[in-house]
This record gives structure tokens, C-alpha cells and sequence, in this order.
């Protein structure tokens, strides 16, 4: 009787009987199991059900605890395999993305955070296999932090040393190597240890430092020495590990902006410069737009007129065109297309025609990212944010994220050319 109530319910539409062999567990393969926070992973699975499809989803808690989560649908291959590299049919992102588990989860419904802050240690992500309702395979990828793979940490404060910044050196100093002075933009305090400590896990030792908002220093972004940011240089320069041919400085937004101050202003202390969604143009005080941003020498620097903001060659203020064809090393620029702070690529763009326009000798990358705002300028990848992390600065998720995985890449690529 039983059987046949089952026969009536399929022919009704009543019920789907869906069979999969029954199989040994599936396994999934992670190469490397174990890697640095900014290092991509291949992930394959091998074991499942011949042309089913697959849904592998990933979880992690971020630093604050709270659980973020990410899945991804694959068809199965003919021979039961499934790789991380091939399109994803939907769930929380589309296509082609290898990485694409780790950098699109997502936070619970109704969580007001908007971006995953790792612990400094690191973090694991948990991946599962499902095929249907069927748990197939678990594996665990540990994402380490650079304190996990020997780097240094050494805090610098004002009243010792005349600098507030963070130190990061890689466990092997013996070979000398680029350093990179790295700061922030007009959000100020001590904001970039992040990509500071993973440029040191990589083996190039970096300086990070605030240059306002921070205690023993200005308050806001107005009359900043740029005799500040060479007594940082000079520490680095001196630190185990460092090329002394080879210092960079690296910022972003108004960060990107004074770095290209100092390579112009300094050439013969800044050997390169990154600088990530910059200006053209020196800007003004930040939020008292009446007071000059950067000092040399005790003088403020000329400053677009407020008519003239937003302007890559302003006509009222040709003064403030930055003379980037004194620097004296490679530049590395980056800058996205959907940029709602200011506009980085006609930025980036006049800084380019100046250089070519004055036969500028030294190597330069400019790198446009479309769909990207203004977070392509960090040079960081594969955390994992949200849509509202993006409303005050632009630019798409799946843009954003394309722009951070690459510019980190091509950073690392540049720091190796040297």
C-alpha cells in the first residue's frame, strides 16, 4: 500500500525523488591549506554526483564575532569534480572568480556591519559541499595574519622619536629589500597596518604612519610639514632589512595625494612612489577648507580655489598642479571609474599626461578599474565587504573587489621590479 500511495504522489507532483549514488564522501582539495590573509587558494572537490550540481558555501567570523557567509553554485563535472575557478551559476556572486567564496560573504540580515575586520591573528573559513539537502564534504582554510608568519611589530610615538606610526619587519632581514612608508587619507589616525604588516610578510619592511587625529599630532588634516613624513623616511631607511637605495612612499586619496608631494618635493630621499586614487592637484584643509593642508619649510602649499575642486588642471589654480615630473623613481597610480569622493581617474589621467608631456624617464603604471570607486585605491585583497560600505566612495561590489584583488597584485609585482 505504501508503495503505491508513493507512485501517486510522484505522478501528482507531490513529491520529487531525487537519487545520487551512494557514494564514498566527497574531498575537497585546498592548495595552500594555509596562507597569508592577501594569498589566493585553489579549491577543488572530486566524489560528487556526475552533472548534479553543487552548492559549496563558506563561512568565517570576523574580528568583532560576528558571522559572515558566502555560497556558490557549480555543475558537477562528467568525472564528479567541482573547482572554485569554474563560473558560478548565482547565489553571492556570478561567473568566473576563484576567490569569489572569500570575498563576497556577507554578514547576517539586519547586521550593521559593513566590512570583515580580520583578527589580527588571522581566521578560518569553513567550506561545505552540499549536493540537494546532502552534506557531501567539509574542509577548513586558514587565513593567517602576518604575526603568524614571523613579522615584527615596533610602535614609534611622537614624544620619543617625533613620529606616531607602526614598524612592520619580516622575520629574515639579513637580505635588504624595498621599504614602503605607507599612511592613509583624510579618515586619519593610524589606518593601514593592515597592508603595512602584509607587505612585511611578504619581505618588505614598512613604516605606517598617522599625520593627524592621533595624539601629539594635529587634530584634523590642515598645515601637515611634509618634513614629517622625511623624518619617517629616514627611520625606515636606517631599519634592518631596507634597501637604502629603494624607499617608497605609499598612500591613498588625500594620502596619494602627499605622496606624490613628497616624491616631488624630496627626490632625492623618495626613491618611487604608490599612490593610490591621488589627486593632481593640491587640495585644501580638511574639514577647514580656509587653511592650507601641507606645509614646507613652515609655508602652506597653493591650493585649488573652491571653484576650481575636482578640477585635474584647474584654471584659477594652475599653481596647485603637483609637479610630478621631479619625482625620481617608478610611479604606481591607481584609480576607479565609479569614484564618488573625487574623480581619481581624470586625476590619474592628467597626472599621466604631465609626465609624458615632460618626458618623465622612469617606469609608470596607471591602473583604471571600471566598476571600481574609490576603496581601489587600497591596495589590499580578498576581505570580504557590503554594499553599504560603498555609499559614500562608489563603485560596485563585484568592481571594487576585481580593482583590490588586482592593484594588490600589481603592487606586489612593482615592489619586486626594484
Amino acid at each position: 500500500m505504501l508503495t503505491i500511495l508513493v507512485m501517486i504522489a510522484a505522478a501528482l507532483g507531490l513529491l520529487t525523488l531525487v537519487r545520487y549514488p551512494a557514494a564514498t564522501p566527497a574531498t575537497v582539495s585546498v592548495s595552500p591549506q594555509t596562507a597569508l590573509l592577501d594569498e589566493p587558494v585553489a579549491v577543488s572537490v572530486r566524489g560528487l554526483p556526475a552533472d548534479a550540481t553543487a552548492m559549496i558555501s563558506a563561512t568565517a567570523v570576523d574580528a568583532g564575532g560576528t558571522t559572515w557567509t558566502a555560497s556558490a553554485e557549480f555543475v558537477v563535472s562528467p568525472d564528479g569534480a567541482v573547482t572554485l575557478d569554474q563560473p558560478s551559476l548565482g547565489g553571492s556572486y556570478s561567473g568566473v572568480n576563484a576567490m569569489g567564496s572569500f570575498q563576497f560573504m556577507a554578514p547576517p540580515s539586519g547586521s550593521t556591519e559593513t566590512t570583515f575586520f580580520s583578527p589580527s591573528s588571522g581566521y578560518d573559513v569553513v567550506l561545505q559541499v552540499r549536493v540537494g539537502r546532502r552534506l557531501y564534504a567539509t574542509a577548513t582554510v586558514r587565513r593567517q595574519g602576518a604575526a603568524s608568519v614571523g613579522v615584527i611589530k615596533k610602535d614609534f610615538r611622537p614624544a620619543s622619536s617625533g613620529i606616531y606610526g607602526s614598524l612592520f619587519l619580516p622575520r629574515d632581514t639579513r637580505v635588504r629589500r624595498p621599504g614602503v612608508l605607507v599612511f592613509g587619507g583624510s579618515d586619519g589616525g593610524l589606518g593601514r597596518t593592515f597592508v603595512a604588516s602584509l607587505l612585511a610578510a611578504h619581505g618588505y619592511p614598512a613604516l605606517t604612519v598617522a599625520y593627524f587625529g592621533v595624539p601629539g599630532l594635529p587634530q584634523a588634516l590642515a598645515e601637515i610639514p611634509l618634513e614629517y613624513f622625511v623624518k619617517a623616511v629616514g627611520i625606515l631607511r636606517a631599519q634592518p632589512g631596507v634597501d637604502p637605495r629603494h624607499v617608497f612612499v605609499m598612500g591613498d586619496s588625500r594620502g596619494g595625494e602627499v605622496a606624490l608631494l613628497l616624491g616631488a618635493y624630496f627626490p632625492h630621499l623618495i626613491n618611487g612612489v604608490i599612490a593610490g586614487v591621488p589627486s593632481s592637484v593640491v587640495n585644501p584643509g580638511f574639514p577647514d577648507r580656509s587653511r592650507a593642508a601641507w606645509t614646507v619649510q613652515g609655508r602652506g602649499l597653493p591650493a585649488v580655489m573652491p571653484v576650481d575642486f575636482g578640477e585635474p588642471n584647474p584654471p584659477a589654480s594652475p599653481q596647485a598642479v603637483i609637479p610630478v615630473e621631479q619625482i625620481r623613481g617608478p610611479i604606481l597610480l591607481s584609480c576607479g571609474d565609479l569614484d564618488v569622493a573625487w574623480p581619481s581617474c581624470p586625476y590619474t589621467e592628467a597626472i599621466t599626461r604631465r609626465l609624458t608631456a615632460r618626458h618623465f624617464r622612469y617606469p609608470v603604471t596607471a591602473l583604471h578599474y571600471p566598476g571600481a570607486g574609490h576603496l581601489a585605491g587600497l591596495f589590499s585583497a580578498y576581505f570580504s565587504l557590503t554594499d553599504d560600505a560603498l555609499t559614500s566612495v562608489g563603485g560596485t561590489v563585484t568592481g571594487t573587489q576585481a580593482a583590490l584583488a588586482d592593484g594588490h597584485a600589481r603592487l606586489l609585482a612593482f615592489l619586486a621590479a626594484q
